[in-house]
């Protein structure tokens, strides 16, 4: 039986939820890629599909070809494919640009997390498990549970880099070509009191294991390669990010109190700026270089925000668990939704039975849809709602100095002070008079009633 503890530490460093395949589980979103031309790759596991959402917001899914296989993680090669985890089925994906999959079975565990390297072929870190009563004897189930880095070559052969304990929580190339990982030893069967260890290495192609660091009472994870060489990575046990550079230099960075890192991904332009869902307060959090930490203002709709990466234009993309949509935060402040394959979820609901879930979210999608079809309506019409009082005439006589019409009717807030305020900033500095007390009062009640978030 799993330690409370170590089961904290897997939520928090995989994202996953070891739930029967119709239990309650993101809707499919563990992570983002972005393609050459703009389009965003996602991962959807309640659909069985590694899909795209192009610059248009047109999704096209492709299916996967073993049922029920959880896809959780993707990466681009230098060739255009796109490479995925399918951790319920104990394979390795490869979507090629013809639309074709190809899966590689691997034996003993459940791949997680999968990367590429220079040379194009995909590299996986894999916790030990016997999948055999559950998947059905699936090729390569029957070997001894091991948890270990994996390798898919260019011609499909499958090399093992087994770990003597632990197992590895991410992996990463960093400007070189060498590859890191961070690895978590749980402190699950140790003697009471014991804490989680964590761990830092390189990993050479020939299986070499050169061990760099280890903490006590640490779960490192969410490692990622920065642009100047150096790597960095988060451990949510001791509460820090680190950054080391290409000399071995630390840069520890402490996080606010209580905060649990989900996924971490670089800024762009790549100046060192970090980007973090943190489960903890259900927010998103902006990392400067200097260690400066920021959350950021997001609805607040009850899901937590999952998957995040950020584009080469600077939008922050991110899922939410237990939510149908991808959102889109631009670099001025605005956040689009896009809700993904409506028509087929709107059947479902939501039951919970017990300490399980399960998935129907039909009544929170039609009501999305139906508020994006009546704000599309508002937008085209170019007229705010009237509340009876003249508000409208407010907006458009002191909002649109700021912003533009559509910007205004199509933003989603689950409260509308921070913009407010932001938007009395904006006219300080233009020299346009700020909004009396009042005024300001009557546009938060007005937005929040006409379009807050989920209205």
């Amino acid at each position: 039986m799993l330690t409370k503890r170590f089961v904290q530490a897997t939520i928090a460093l995989f994202c996953l939820v070891a739930l029967p395949a119709m239990a309650c589980r993101p809707f499919g979103s563990y992570q983002f890629v972005e393609d050459k031309t703009g389009g965003i790759w996602f991962t959807e596991g309640d659909n069985n599909a590694v899909s795209r959402l192009a610059p248009d917001g047109s999704v096209k899914a492709y299916p996967l070809p073993t049922p029920n296989a959880e896809p959780t993680s993707l990466a681009l090669d230098r060739n255009g494919n796109i490479w995925f985890a399918e951790m319920n089925v104990a394979k390795v994906g490869r979507l090629g640009r013809d639309g074709r999959v190809i899966e590689y079975p691997t034996a003993g565990g459940q791949p997680v997390r999968v990367t590429t390297d220079a040379n194009g072929e995909a590299w996986f870190t894999q916790i030990a498990h016997d999948h055999s009563a559950t998947t059905g004897g699936h090729a390569g189930h029957q070997a001894p549970p091991i948890s270990k880095i994996g390798r898919v070559t260019a011609d499909g052969k499958m090399i093992d880099y087994p770990l003597t304990e632990g197992f590895p929580t991410a992996i990463a190339f960093d400007r070189s070509g060498q590859a890191w990982v961070t690895v978590l030893v749980p402190s699950d069967g140790a003697p009471e009191g014991t804490k989680p260890v964590g761990k830092l290495a390189r990993l050479d192609r020939d299986g070499k294991w050169t061990w760099i660091s280890r903490w006590e009472n640490s779960c490192p994870g969410n490692l990622l390669a920065e642009a100047d060489g150096g790597i960095v990575y988060s451990d949510h046990c001791r509460g820090v990010v680190e950054r080391r550079s290409r000399s071995g230099k630390l840069q520890v960075i402490a996080l606010p109190p209580q905060t649990v890192v989900r996924q971490m991904t670089l800024g762009v332009p790549h100046d060192g700026t970090l980007w973090i869902t943190d489960t903890q307060t259900g927010k998103l959090m902006r990392i400067e270089r200097s260690g400066k930490a920021e959350f950021i203002n997001t609805p607040d709709n009850g899901d937590q925000p999952f998957a995040i990466y950020v584009t080469r234009h600077g939008e922050v993309i991110y899922s939410e668990a237990y939510n149908y949509n991808i959102n889109r935060l631009g670099r001025d402040g605005v956040l689009t939704e896009h809700l993904i394959r409506i028509d087929e979820r709107r059947g479902t609901q939501e039951v919970r039975d017990g300490e399980v879930c399960y998935v129907k979210f039909a009544a929170r999608i039609v009501a999305k849809a139906e508020m994006d079809r009546k704000r599309a309506e508002e937008v085209k019409n170019g007229r705010f709602k009237p509340d009876g009082a003249g508000t409208e005439r407010t907006v458009e006589q002191k909002c649109l100095l700021c912003h533009d019409t559509r910007r205004l009717m199509l933003t989603r807030r689950s409260d509308w002070s921070f913009s407010i305020e932001r938007m009395q900033e904006y006219m300080h500095a233009r020299g346009i008079p700020r909004l009396m007390a009042g005024e300001k009062a009557a546009l938060v009640q007005y937005f929040n009633s006409y379009y807050g978030y989920g209205r």
